[in-house]
């Protein structure tokens, strides 16, 4: 049985319950796609950057706004290596909300295991065994 999904939040969640199929419909799924192209040398500076900037929503959301100043520096300093690996502001929000949804950065390593296929106007993930 498959899991289908339309948010990034939804995508994170699924995988975080390793599902072994996953239906992407809309515009995430061609953000997924430029997620599993990344190279592995790129890969370890988009986990890096992710990591940076999970922590600075982390301190903004997690402190009531009171550790907004933190998290805001936090994640200006990531934002520019996560474009640069991403390709695209767009690509880099999606992965953080995947990583926020799935509880950390790990999630977004647990999606590059799976094998994702492009189906018309959907992107279809089968988890790799």
């Amino acid at each position: 049985m498959s899991k289908t999904v339309c948010t990034a939040e939804e995508l994170g969640k699924a995988i975080k319950n390793h599902e072994s199929k996953i239906v992407i419909k809309g515009s995430i799924g061609d953000a997924v796609i430029i997620i599993q192209a990344v190279g592995p040398v790129a890969w370890a500076v988009a986990i890096g950057g992710l990591g940076v900037a999970l922590t600075g929503v982390i301190l903004t959301v997690g402190t009531g706004g009171t550790g907004a100043p933190v998290g805001l520096i936090a994640e200006a300093c990531a934002a520019p290596a996560l474009v640069t690996t991403l390709g695209s502001v767009g690509t880099a929000t999606t992965a953080l909300s995947i990583a926020l949804a799935g509880g950390g950065v790990g999630i977004l390593t647990s999606l590059r295991k799976y094998k994702a296929t492009r189906n018309h106007d959907k992107v279809i993930l089968t988890k790799r065994w």
